[in-house]
């Protein structure tokens, strides 16, 4: 699914009305209606007479957007009290033209800024719902007054909120909220997610995410968001690879993981896990020699490959292109440790190997002023956000004001893959980008992360793209993470995670989704 920074989503509009012939008027009905079919959903379970509904409107589209919904929630027999930003005459002339028609059909209407804060703090907390049309995608910077005001008396009125398009406060393409900011229970997006409210801090504000088919076609909404995109369930199942019924052991994914220490012994084999539980049919764990016994003691369908006994990193570098010179995929980092001669055996294996790569954990740290190794290789790096700090070194602040622009400008400048991990994890290649909307709080454990470099690495020796790889992995990955919360696991180690997989698969096909005709739930 393609997903629009504001920019991207104001051609869409436009082209959809001037190369198309959509009226606007058209697309601003289909819009109001979506919101007021979730809010019917939201009010269904209410009884009493009347059933009070707060819209609280700007003097853009947005506002028009809320004015719509408004109508179609009173012709439902609900009260809408209107609350607008502007007078009349302040508004853009299809927001005046909605606010007309309301007041033509007698509903209550009052402009803020003639009234006092008591009155529209009273009028909030005797609705049952508020309706947020404030500001929309166009909006960025920090709020102003009256608005900020408007919005923290959003907020304390303790009512469910639903949000026009972007809760009010939201930068739409950044994901960032300099300041106060509506907190809403769903969101009715217009058309395709805005690529800032599927990322954190924003999508804590959003809640349940709601796209609406508003009219506009898909080809156009596909020729100008052709960078962004949101993994989803059937993209996922498309591009999840199948073994061939003729399959070997080798043929199925041969992964070798270049792994380990005597600190961490588990690293490498968790990803080892992951890799197996994913599909892969062969994994090789090559290890230093000091490791070797201690690894080799916990597996039983891994094979063990120690390293020379030597301090010549040269000769080690030899060794592990050797090793791995017929594998499908090689996941280095996880465990290694970032002893020097390690350090100096990573970036020469990386220098001078040929096979897909999965960079993670240590090797990341050795990537660290010296990423011109990686550049141009067939590689996914999967570093977390203080790991990706340390690899743009005096640019790491970037990351810090717009995380997913510092991650597509990353990949880009090597050609490579980025798989930025954390909440809402970004897939960032030359490309395009991809953000995962799967996963909760069951991956913050322990070698979470080296499971889901095991699952890249199967996914890549099966044959897919490193792009291809990363999204499948964080979307698998976060699969299992639900499917364990939706088992009522309060918390997990890594390993479950890893044998959860295909049980997540199983659980991920039955899954229904949930539509409102026009309305698709996203998150």
């Amino acid at each position: 699914m393609n997903a629009l920074t504001a920019a991207e989503m104001r051609t869409a509009d436009l082209r959809a009305i001037e190369d198309v012939g959509i009226p606007p008027i058209v697309l601003m009905e289909a819009a109001g209606r979506a919101v007021a079919d979730l809010a019917k959903d939201f009010l269904s379970d209410l009884h009493g007479d009347p059933i009070r509904v707060a819209i609280v409107a700007g003097s853009g589209n947005n506002g028009a957007d809320a004015l719509v919904a408004a109508r179609y929630l009173m012709q439902l027999g609900y009260e809408p009290d209107i609350y607008m930003a502007a007078k009349a005459s302040d508004c853009n002339e299809l927001c005046r033209l909605q606010l007309e028609i309301m007041q033509g059909l007698g509903a209550s209407v009052s402009i803020l800024r003639d009234q006092s804060p008591e009155f529209f703090r009273s009028g909030l907390r005797a609705a049952s719902l508020i309706v947020d049309g404030l500001l929309g995608t166009g909006s960025s910077g920090p709020l102003t007054e009256p608005y900020r005001t408007w919005v923290n008396e959003i907020n304390i009125a303790s009512r469910e909120v639903i949000a026009v398009d972007i809760p009010t406060g939201v930068d739409a393409s950044s994901g960032a909220v300099p300041g106060p900011a509506v907190t809403a229970n769903a969101t009715v997006t217009m058309a395709a997610p805005k690529v800032g409210m599927l990322l954190f801090p924003a999508a804590s504000y959003v809640g349940e995410l709601w796209v609406a088919q508003i009219g506009i076609p898909p080809a156009i909404l596909a020729d100008v968001g052709g960078r962004y995109h949101v993994m989803t369930k059937q993209q996922f199942f498309f591009w999840l690879p199948h073994r061939s019924r003729q399959a070997d052991k080798r043929s199925a994914g041969d992964v070798v993981i270049i792994g380990g220490s005597m600190q961490y012994v588990g690293a490498p084999l968790l990803a080892g896990l992951g890799a197996q539980h994913a599909g892969a049919g062969y994994v090789t764990i090559a290890c230093p020699p000091d490791a070797a016994v201690p690894i080799g003691s916990h597996i039983v369908e891994q094979v063990i490959a120690p390293w020379p006994a030597t301090d010549d990193a040269a000769a080690i570098v030899e060794h592990l292109v050797d090793v791995t010179r017929h594998a499908g995929s090689v996941v280095i980092g996880p465990g290694l440790g970032r002893a020097e001669r390690t350090q100096e055996v990573i970036r020469g294996f990386i220098a001078q190997t040929s096979r897909p790569l999965v960079i993670d954990a240590d090797a990341l740290f050795a990537l660290s002023g010296h990423t011109e190794v990686v550049s141009g290789k067939k590689a996914v790096l999967t570093p977390h956000n203080g790991e990706f700090a340390r690899l743009l070194g005096e640019k790491a602040e970037a990351a810090i004001a717009n995380r997913i622009k510092a991650a597509d400008e990353f990949a880009s400048s090597l050609d490579i893959t980025l798989l930025l991990k954390g909440p809402r994890s970004i897939v960032a290649t030359k490309e395009a980008s991809y953000v995962n909307v799967t996963g909760n709080e069951v991956l913050a454990t322990a070698g979470s992360g080296d499971v889901l470099s095991g699952i890249i690495g199967a996914m890549m020796a099966a044959g897919c793209s490193p792009r291809q790889s990363a999204a499948i992995g964080a979307y698998w990955h976060g699969t299992a993470a639900d499917y364990l919360d939706n088992q009522h696991k309060h918390s997990v180690v890594a390993s479950e995670i890893a044998r959860s997989l295909q049980e997540a698969l199983h659980w991920l096909d039955d899954r229904e989704e949930q539509h409102e005709g026009y309305l698709t739930r996203l998150v």
